[in-house]
């Protein structure tokens, strides 16, 4: 706020007579001194004083109200710099790159995150906006915008020589004719999509292949192959191979989609180890006899015992172990090896506020088998993918491919992390990493368990 010497009421204070206290003082003055000879002249002289009086009086509320403008114009400017600041920091805290530029396309303002992700950080103000990104997209938003049409698009920009996808934003700013662009990374809704697309296609193609099985084997039950009693025993079995198959694809869409589930929490309680793999390998041994398999495990001496969700457990051995048996080396061994360690949280993995314990464990699945190449390794816990698929053979023998994206997703429930060594035709080693869930080193002391 300015003052305006036009709209004062003391404007040309100098210039009015009757405003100017030089004259007054004059005035009273000379009557003082021609009233020691003429007395009258002294009611003029009171009459001057008065004036003087007046006018200071007036002149004091003039200097007021100068004060009073000058400090509300104070006030006003500190408050104007302090709602910019609070915008800057609003701004530059905001989680999105957000980039502003000015009438003629130069940048005059970038967050953080823009430094961060884009590259465009304080140094670069003041440089022309397409000079600092490649793509043509983006300089027909930014342009576009700065002509009062604001524009949207979806784009593809290299990050960290990464490919990620962008959500971009561009908005007019009608008082610096320039414009502001927004930044959202939309790179894992993405690949969430295509997730959901290509599990959506996989799961109709893995059920639709047993069912036209069964299909075909009814049909040709139901004509020339019913008297035929070796083609009918065959057919029959391929019915059973199929539905178990069904059965399995159906039982693991269950285990995946309630892994999934957010309003179903782990249920923690104090789990003994031993009996919990006992019981794996007893459901699993069938399979590991008929491959000539042996099935061991070994426990670090004084990890008896655990808190974590024993049926998410469960299901990891029950999957891990079920997949060594499967691709081992006939007459070897599966192992199965926890043992207590520091685990490092994962921020993307949130670990139930029931494990309160100081330290974690490592829980590894050991085989010597046909091992997992390279190429193949970063892929694997995909939902239905599989190295070779014609390797676990068809049928009930082949697997459903959802048995290491179940094992992710129940470890990530329990707030760990999975991972893998593997040489092509030496074997496997998945490691399982579970946080707070195991004794420190202050608990007592407990005897181990080991199974050669």
């Amino acid at each position: 706020m300015s003052i305006n010497p036009k709209n004062h009421p003391g404007r040309h204070a100098g210039l009015l007579p009757i405003d100017n206290p030089m004259l007054a003082f004059s005035i009273a003055l000379g009557c003082v001194v021609v009233g020691f000879f003429l007395p009258i002249f002294l009611i003029g002289a009171g009459l001057g004083l008065i004036w003087l009086l007046w006018i200071s009086l007036r002149i004091k509320r003039m200097c007021d109200h100068h004060q009073r403008v000058i400090e509300h114009e104070s006030d006003a400017r500190i408050l104007a710099e302090h709602s910019a600041t609070l915008l800057r920091c609003l701004i530059d805290a905001a989680d999105i790159p957000i980039v502003a530029t000015d009438g003629a396309g130069c940048v005059i303002h970038a967050n953080g995150r823009s430094q961060e992700i884009l590259g465009i950080g304080s140094t670069m103000i003041g440089r022309r906006f397409d000079e600092l990104m490649p793509e043509r997209a983006l300089h027909e938003l930014e342009a576009d915008a700065r002509t009062n049409e604001p524009g949207h698009a979806r784009l593809a920009l290299p990050i960290a020589g990464e490919m990620r996808q962008f959500d971009v934003s561009a908005d007019p700013v009608s008082f610096s004719r320039g414009a502001v662009l927004t930044f959202r990374d939309i790179t894992e809704l993405s690949r969430a999509m295509t997730l959901k697309a290509d599990f959506a296609a996989n799961a109709s193609h893995e059920l639709r292949t047993p069912i036209a099985s069964i299909m075909g084997a009814a049909e040709t039950l139901s004509g020339s192959a019913r008297n035929d009693a070796q083609m009918v025993d065959r057919l029959i079995e391929m019915i059973g191979n199929n539905a178990t198959r069904l059965e399995l694809l159906a039982c693991d869409l269950l285990d995946l989609s309630r892994l999934e589930a957010e309003d179903q929490p782990a249920q923690i309680e104090t789990v003994a180890l031993a009996p919990l793999i006992d019981k794996v390998f007893g459901e699993l041994r069938s399979q590991a006899d008929r491959r000539e398999l042996a099935l061991g495990y070994e426990i670090e001496p004084g990890l008896d015992e655990i808190i974590t969700d024993p049926a998410l457990l469960g299901l990891i051995l029950r999957n891990l172990v079920g997949n060594a048996i499967k691709f081992a080396h006939q007459n070897t061994k599966v192992r199965v090896v926890i043992r207590s360690t520091s685990v490092v949280a994962d921020r993307t993995a949130p670990i139930p506020a029931k494990l309160d314990r100081p330290m974690g464990i490592a829980l590894e699945v050991i085989d010597r088998g046909i091992g997992i190449p390279i190429a193949h390794q970063q892929r694997i816990f995909e939902r239905f993918y599989q190295v070779d698929q014609a390797r676990a053979g068809s049928g009930a023998k082949r697997g459903t491919g959802l048995g290491l994206a179940i094992v992710k997703h129940a470890a990530r429930k329990l707030g760990g992390t999975i991972s893998l060594e593997s040489v092509y035709q030496i074997g496997t080693t998945m490691r399982i990493e579970l946080p707070r869930c195991a004794p420190g080193d202050d608990s007592p002391d407990g005897s181990g368990s080991t199974i050669p």
